[in-house]
């Protein structure tokens, strides 16, 4: 997969996709609200258009869940995305501002991915995974039109969610949480 020289240039050095200062600096410590936290600018403003076009151009594979051999053939900026996404710099900085503890990356992306435009009624296929025994914590929603992000920890808040474009969904596990309004 090629890139535009737009986007090369944009990418040429290594910068973070997101913002992590801004999001440790305004939203640490923050309230979920019922389950649900709204943060405003969580893809860096100048990589947004950047991630949104790479992202779409890698929909075929991102569209679908647990296809970890297939990420090889992301495109640069892709790989980058998911690599921060499972990063421990990323995991700090979601347990700091959700309050939630020993956070584990989706890392065969069992429900890691692309959302298709309009989705409504946004679900799991499983809160629980029996292989490894795991519960998901948190679900992050990045909105690839404006670089926002929805948090939720519960499959009522995560229910509630739209997309008003295609979205990234990722997922964060846990050893043995309770999720309110799930029997797994």
């Amino acid at each position: 997969m090629t890139l535009s020289k737009k986007s090369m240039h944009e990418i040429k050095s290594y910068e973070p996709l997101f913002n992590y200062g801004h999001l440790r600096g305004q939203y640490l410590n923050s309230v979920m609200t019922g389950g649900y936290l709204y943060i405003k600018q969580f893809v860096r403003p100048e990589h947004i258009s950047t991630v949104r076009e790479q992202l779409a151009a890698d929909k075929n594979i991102l569209s679908s869940t647990g296809k970890t051999e297939l990420q090889r053939k992301l495109s640069p900026v892709s790989r980058q995305c998911l690599w921060e996404l499972h990063s421990g710099i990323m995991l700090r900085v979601l347990e700091n501002i959700t309050g939630l503890h020993n956070l584990l990356p989706d890392t065969y992306c069992k429900q890691t991915h692309l959302l298709p435009a309009s989705s409504e009624k946004l679900t799991l296929n499983s809160w629980h995974d029996p292989s490894s025994g795991l519960d998901a914590a948190l679900v992050l929603i990045i909105q690839t039109s404006e670089g926002d992000a929805e948090f939720c920890t519960t499959a009522e808040a995560l229910a509630k969610i739209t997309t008003d474009n295609f979205a990234l969904q990722v997922t964060y596990w846990q050893h043995n949480v309770k999720i309110a309004g799930v029997n797994s």
